[in-house]
């Protein structure tokens, strides 16, 4: 099935302004890209602010979606090395939505924690929640919020040095285990067990 024109906007422009940013991203590339006119775009979108507004909200909702789908683990360790898997799983829509914050930081609220909102890390809050429910790790409850985003910062940090390649394989195996033995010890005092 061929994609309509819509989709490929959407799927082309995400691509380009993840791998470019705002000030490398433009209607023009855009079009040529798409192999489509200026004009349909803007059939669609009023500018690109708009077109990159909807993309955001688009894969936010999305990322949502998978997240809730991610089974439940047998151990926070386990939930841990899954969410790691799982950013660099959806590189492409986590990049966009990082660079997409760094240009658009003024139009979101500033928190007492910076701009970055609860739910961009609260899949790492529900590892760290339980971890310190099952035992697993030693933290004050009242500091998993600041804990969950240095994480999230931490892994979000490879993701931008990697895109717009996503390892392969192997060296996706070694990147994982190596961020996950990191985080883990600092969340134990003690190497991990894999």
């Amino acid at each position: 099935m061929k994609e309509d024109t819509y989709t490929t906007i959407l799927k082309t422009a995400k691509q380009i302004f993840a791998s470019t940013g705002y000030e490398g991203f433009s209607i023009r590339t855009l079009a040529k890209e798409c192999n489509v006119g200026i004009s349909s775009i803007y059939h669609f979108f009023i500018d690109k602010d708009e077109l990159l507004k909807t993309i955001f909200d688009k894969t936010n909702i999305h990322l949502g979606i998978a997240r809730r789908k991610l089974p439940d683990g047998t151990s926070a360790s386990d939930m841990l090395m899954q969410r790691i898997r799982f950013q660099f799983n959806h590189i492409e829509d986590i990049v966009f939505v990082l660079k997409y914050y760094l240009h658009y930081r003024p139009n979101f609220l500033k928190l007492n924690s910076g701009y970055l909102p609860a739910k961009a890390y609260l899949h790492i809050e529900e590892v760290l929640n339980y971890g310190v429910q099952s035992g697993e790790f030693h933290l004050e409850v009242s500091d998993i919020p600041n804990q969950s985003k240095v994480i999230a910062h931490a892994i979000n940090g490879y993701l931008l040095e990697y895109y717009p390649v996503t390892p392969d394989s192997e060296e996706l195996d070694d990147v994982c285990k190596a961020i996950h033995q990191f985080l883990m010890r600092s969340l134990t005092n003690k190497e991990a067990i894999m």
